[in-house]
């Protein structure tokens, strides 16, 4: 999906696009994923009212914390008000938060004239943006934030005012990637244990289960991993500053 950000009369505004992760206080998302190792939070779209913030979250659990303890975790957490869990699996959930406006950083990020577009991802006690701003007030702005949190820059690119900028996670990206039978042999591969270490299963396996021969269940698991690696890998070193 793409949304055209920019009008005819900004064709002459140079906009950035900021990647940066950040921490401030009394954050329950922030806390929650620093004492549970191997848990990550999305934030699918967040609703702030005058004394709270509404936030639908994907929650994702892929160490030893059982998925149960992270949303147990979230709902003891003292800004928390409620969770009302909409879907959940083994190893990931998906829920309605809601929590104390005063501890969310969402209304001065949206206040400072950064305008979030990627879902934002928290994990391991650190939340990481991508946000578009005008150029002309990057500096100020990011002085501004780096004095009442703590913030690093990851990378900035230019964000060309006659191009389509691009509204999508990394799991849409991912899905539009993937053909529908290497998206169901990756699903199966990594529910029956073919992506753990030691690998409790063989591809042979995974193509039983699906019904298809072996040499074919590789093919799509190899493609669909190919595909998926690529698009992280693009990402990290986007993130990593490679390509500022």
């Amino acid at each position: 999906m793409s949304v055209t950000l920019f009008s005819d009369e900004d064709a002459d505004i140079t906009y950035k696009q900021v990647e940066l992760h950040l921490w401030h206080p009394g954050c329950w998302t922030l806390e929650v994923t620093a004492d549970l190792p191997d848990t990550h939070l999305l934030e699918k779209s967040l609703y702030p009212t005058d004394e709270q913030v509404k936030g639908d979250f994907l929650l994702v659990s892929d160490g030893e914390v059982p998925i149960s303890e992270f949303i147990e975790s979230i709902d003891d957490h003292r800004a928390v008000d409620e969770v009302a869990v909409l879907k959940q699996s083994a190893e990931r959930a998906r829920a309605v938060v809601n929590y104390d406006r005063s501890t969310s950083v969402v209304p001065n990020i949206v206040n400072s004239e950064f305008m979030p577009v990627d879902p934002v991802y928290i994990t391991d006690g650190v939340e990481y943006w991508t946000v578009l701003v005008k150029a002309d007030r990057l500096g100020d702005i990011i002085d501004s934030m780096c004095a009442e949190y703590d913030v690093d820059i990851d990378a900035i690119q230019r964000a060309d005012s006659k191009e389509n900028v691009e509204f999508a996670d990394f799991v849409d990206k991912a899905s539009d990637r993937l053909s529908e039978r290497q998206t169901e042999s990756l699903m199966e591969a990594q529910e029956v244990g073919y992506y753990n270490w030691p690998r409790e299963v063989s591809a042979n396996a995974v193509g039983e289960r699906l019904d298809v021969s072996n040499p074919t269940v590789l093919e799509h698991l190899r493609k669909g991993e190919q595909k998926v690696l690529n698009l992280f890998l693009d990402k990290l070193s986007r993130r990593d500053g490679r390509y500022r």
